[in-house]
């Protein structure tokens, strides 16, 4: 346990983290400064080695730590970097990353140490980090049916728990706090109704995405030729993503993205080859002409991403909390759905913390509120990018802002970033654009008065005509004014540490190309 984090306070006694995937490992983690005893609850048996579990559907997939998450990571888990590697994890640093934008391409060169691996092995990490915490301890095979409550069901006090075993054997476990990390397959809007409470309609991205990936043995001299590559989507022209990744036991990755459902990435290995060569670049599939298949594509289907708002439950039970997926889930194409748990695991450490000194009346709603807010970004960054495909649609009580207005001035930023990279060999500008896509800064800090005016420079280019268009006729004093209009203000989207230990690491040290 982290010292350093501990209060004179006194601990409560009990919490139980339902669900043992990362989002429940943070979460375990997190709790176990505040609590004398974490439990976490898993339907799976434990893997004995990194293995993937039937709970966890998507871990054949390529998975990802945003920067954003990454430091949040090393905070709970530090030098987890380091048991990635030695555990045969591939270095990502210094490795050449080729990124094929619709605007032309950049190479660059992360010098900052981190490591790509599987979500198994990633997963397998920290749960070896969580299972030395004292006061944790794992219930595998356990299947929890239901949650305990007052008599008058205004606060959770426990968990009904079952063996998924032979015998069966159900049994109560009281708990003076209860998360839900179970991810999609949660059953808690269930147990609500089943408390009489009524729940909110969620927020959906009608989405129907889809995704296939395939692994492949690495010959030791391709590494040292080829490094990652990511060729990004272009909707307009019915093109979707590919990415190529290596993780550990020297295998690759490549994944193909498509959402809107006219299309989905074939499973059939023939196909699937003439896809990857039907990529914006054709670079991915010069590189797997030189890898060796191992098995056949498989899969991953959705039709759409959920925001929960639990927050505006007025009647939202004590003792009750929800991190992860089930809270608000993505498409996993943006490589968000860990860091956003992360994010979620770390603003319920800063909740608890304030706890301590300061009593919050309704404390459960308050940080389901400010987990909210500080996830905000995530929700309207990859909305704001799947909306571009054609039958994608946004459900929820109020249209989401500012979406038609963003994808014009992020067209317009990228094209603008690409040109100063290639003429002029800078990448600030495209550092600060991924420094966003990673949550690390606000849409705030692209999306301002100042940048836009940079970006108008008056060429009478398509992208800043239809840039214009969506600003309407407003004088230059008045710009910051309707961006304000235009744009969330995401309230507490930065985190000030994150960004100063970010942003003095240079995103690359080599020339864009076209």
């Amino acid at each position: 346990m982290n010292k350093s984090l501990t209060s004179h306070q006194p601990k409560e006694e009990k919490a139980i983290v339902i669900g043992g995937g990362i989002a429940g490992l943070l979460t375990a983690r997190v709790l176990s400064d505040h609590y004398e005893e974490v439990m976490i609850v898993e339907r799976d048996e434990l893997p004995k080695e990194p293995s993937t579990r039937s709970g966890t559907p998507q871990a054949f997939h390529p998975h990802r730590i945003l920067p954003r998450g990454s430091i949040i990571m090393e905070r709970f888990f530090p030098g987890y970097v380091d048991d990635l590697l030695d555990q045969g994890a591939p270095s990502t640093q210094n490795e050449k990353m080729s990124l094929f934008t619709s605007y032309g391409s950049l190479q660059m060169v992360p010098p900052e140490k981190n490591a790509s691996s599987s979500r198994a092995l990633l997963e397998w990490t920290f749960r070896q980090r969580v299972q030395k915490i004292s006061n944790v301890r794992f219930l595998s095979k356990q299947e929890v049916t239901g949650l305990q409550t007052s008599a008058d069901q205004s606060q959770v006090t426990g968990v009904h728990i079952k063996e998924r075993s032979e015998k069966k054997q159900e049994r109560t476990v009281a708990a003076d706090l209860v998360v839900d990390t179970s991810g999609r397959s949660s059953k808690l809007i269930k147990w609500l109704e089943a408390m009489g409470l009524e729940v909110p309609q969620p927020e959906s991205l009608k989405v129907s995405l889809g995704y296939s990936t395939r692994y492949y043995r690495v010959p030791p001299h391709v590494k040292e030729k080829w490094g990652g590559v990511v060729s990004e989507a272009q909707p307009d022209k019915g093109i979707g993503t590919g990415m190529l990744g290596y993780i550990e036991e020297n295998m690759a990755q490549t994944l193909l993205f498509s959402a809107g459902g006219a299309h989905y990435p074939s499973t059939n290995p023939e196909e699937y080859e003439k896809e990857l060569q039907a990529l914006a670049t054709p670079m991915i599939a010069e590189v797997v002409k030189e890898l060796e298949p191992i098995g056949v594509p498989r899969g991953y289907r959705t039709p759409e991403s959920v925001r929960q708002h639990f927050e505006q439950m007025e009647s939202w039970p004590a003792g009750l909390l929800v991190v992860g997926d089930a809270f608000c889930n993505f498409d996993p194409i943006h490589g968000q759905g860990m860091t956003v748990a992360a994010i979620e695991a770390e603003m319920l450490d800063i909740c608890l913390r304030e706890k301590r000194h300061t009593s919050q009346p309704h404390f459960e709603r308050h940080v389901l509120q400010r987990m909210q807010e500080a996830i905000e970004p995530a929700w309207w960054l990859s909305s704001v990018a799947d909306l571009r495909w054609k039958g994608v649609e946004h459900v929820g009580s109020e249209p989401l802002k500012g979406v038609s207005f963003a994808q014009k001035y992020f067209n317009l930023y990228v094209k603008q970033a690409v040109k100063l990279a290639n003429e002029e060999n800078n990448l600030s500008m495209f550092q600060q654009y991924f420094m966003m896509n990673t949550l690390v800064l606000s849409p705030r800090d692209i999306i301002n008065a100042r940048t836009l005016t940079m970006l108008l420079t008056g060429d009478g280019s398509l992208e800043e005509k239809q840039l214009l268009a969506e600003l309407g006729d407003v004088k230059e004093q008045q710009i910051q004014e309707r961006l304000d209009e235009l744009i969330p203000s995401f309230s507490l989207a930065v985190d000030e540490k994150a960004i100063h230990s970010f942003s003095s690491i240079p995103l690359s040290n080599t020339k864009a190309r076209r």
